[in-house]
Order: structure tokens, then sequence, then C-alpha cells
């Protein structure tokens, strides 16, 4: 008998256990966090007597992207746009901005443009890859962060995040579902049919 109540007390302890870590994961807060960090810049393709400022100008807007200033990233990134119109790091960081305002078709843009600048840009995938879930575009979400698992170097990272969002989108997949994470962001809801 003195053995069935040492079990029974281990029983009661591992379920009190069980629901407190429950509990605790249920209502453990969300950490946002950005997408990546932001690109330092190469200089721009077309080198000028204005670089220092241009550089200037990219890394105040590097810094108020890092402190969640978006909308003043933007238009930092914006006003070195004016003046290097081919600098795929302006393009992505503007982009990183834009998903952290949840404005996925203008970031989707952004990194659109950022590859037609320079192909081989692996964290414009990445970021293509985030703006298309955001559109509820997971086949084209998937086929953007096969396309930066391609690119990346294999000590990146972000490897482990990106393969955990592919096997998360071909899990929706599967079951024939969008990730109400992506299709609430946006708005949007999945057709059926």
């Amino acid at each position: 008998m003195m053995t069935i109540d040492v079990r029974l007390r281990a029983l009661l302890l591992t379920v009190f256990l069980v629901l407190m870590l429950a509990g605790v994961v249920q209502f453990w807060p969300e950490q946002k966090t950005m997408v990546t960090e932001p690109v330092t810049a190469d200089m721009p393709l077309q080198p000028s007597a204005d670089d220092g400022v241009l550089k200037r100008h990219f890394d105040r807007a590097v810094t108020q992207l890092r402190t969640g200033h978006y909308q003043q990233a933007i238009n930092g990134f914006r006003a070195v746009l004016e003046q290097s119109p081919a600098m795929p790091e302006a393009h992505i960081n503007t982009g990183f901005a834009h998903i952290e305002l949840e404005q996925f078709e203008q970031a989707l843009q952004s990194f659109q443009t950022a590859i037609d600048f320079r192909p081989g840009q692996v964290n414009a995938y990445w970021g293509l890859a985030v703006s298309l879930e955001g559109l509820c575009d997971i086949p084209g979400a998937m086929g953007a962060m096969r396309t930066y698992l391609h690119l990346a170097p294999a000590d990146d990272p972000y490897r482990v995040k990106a393969n955990a969002a592919l096997w998360e989108w071909e899990q929706m997949k599967q079951a024939g579902s969008q990730s109400a994470h992506a299709c609430h962001l946006s708005g949007k809801q999945e057709e059926k049919g």
C-alpha cells in the first residue's frame, strides 16, 4: 500500500508540473524580432565624390531600422536611392522595414528590385520569402526560401530558421491550409476551390 501512495503522488506531481509548463508556454510573451539584420552598404555601383555623404545617410537609415523607427528608415533609404538607385542594400533594408510595418506588397517590390540588380544577393531571397508568406503565397515563399538556402553559405546562421520555415510551410501545404499568422497579418484569406 505504501508503493501505491508513492506512485500516486509521483503521478499527481507529474500532472501538476505538465500543467504548469503548459500554462507558462501558453502565456509566454511573443518576442518580436527583426527578420534579419540590416545589410551594411557595399559602396554604390557608381562611385562619386558624394560617397561619404551617401554612406552617412545610409548608415543613419540602418540605425533607424535597427532601433525600430521603420518609417524613418524607409524615408532614409529612399533618399539614398535617389542618389544611388542601383544599390541593392538600400532596397533590401527598405524591404525589411516594410515587413516590420506589415506592408508586404511594398516589401516584395523592394526585394524583387534588389534581386534584379544583384541576383546573388542572398538575404533578398529571405525577405522575398517572408513577404510572400505575408501575402499568403506559400508556394512562392517556399520557392524563395529554397533559393535562399541554395545561395547561402553552409555556416549561415539563418539556415536553421529557413529550414524551419520550409518545414512549417510544407506542413501547411499538406494540410491544405494557410498560416493564420500569414493571412491574418495581411488581412487576406485563402480562396478555396
